[in-house]
C-alpha cells in the first residue's frame, strides 16, 4: 500500500513539474515574440565560449547595463534559442508597451470568461435561475 501511494505521489509530482515547464516554455516563447516585435536584435551563441558566457547569465529576465553612455537592455535565452536579445531604450519602451497591452488583453479575456460563467453557468442554486428554474 505504501509503495502504491509513493508511486502515485511521484507520478503527480512529475506531472506538476512537466506542466510548469510547459507553461514556462510558453511564456518564454511569448517573450521572444514581443522582444522581436519591439525591435530587439538577436545575437546567437555560436562558439563554445559564447555558450559558456550565455549559460553564466541570468536566464529569461531583462537586464540593464550602460554601454558607451547609452542604456542597453538584454535578455538571455539559453534554453530556447541559445541567444541574447539586445535592445536600446526605444526598443525597451516598445517592449514595455507590448507587455502592457498583452496584459490588458488577458485581463479582458478573463473578465469576459468570468462574466459568461456567471451568466450561464450553474450557480449555487442550480442551473441559471435558482431553485425555481427561471
Amino acid at each position: 500500500m505504501f509503495r502504491i501511494r509513493l508511486a502515485l505521489t511521484a507520478v503527480a509530482v512529475l506531472f506538476a513539474i512537466s506542466g510548469c515547464a510547459a507553461i514556462q516554455g510558453e511564456q518564454v516563447a511569448s517573450t521572444d515574440k514581443m522582444l522581436a516585435a519591439a525591435g530587439f536584435v538577436i545575437v546567437t551563441a555560436d562558439t563554445p565560449e559564447q555558450e559558456s558566457m550565455l549559460n553564466s547569465l541570468t536566464p529569461n529576465k531583462i537586464q540593464f547595463s550602460v554601454r558607451d553612455n547609452k542604456p542597453l537592455y538584454w535578455y538571455a535565452d539559453p534554453y530556447n534559442c541559445k541567444c541574447i536579445w539586445t535592445g536600446d531604450q526605444a526598443a525597451y519602451d516598445r517592449y514595455e508597451r507590448l507587455v502592457y497591452q498583452s496584459n490588458l488583453v488577458n485581463e479582458e479575456q478573463e473578465t469576459a470568461m468570468m462574466a459568461e460563467q456567471a451568466e450561464f453557468g450553474p450557480g449555487l442554486w442550480g442551473w441559471a435561475g435558482g431553485p425555481w428554474g427561471w
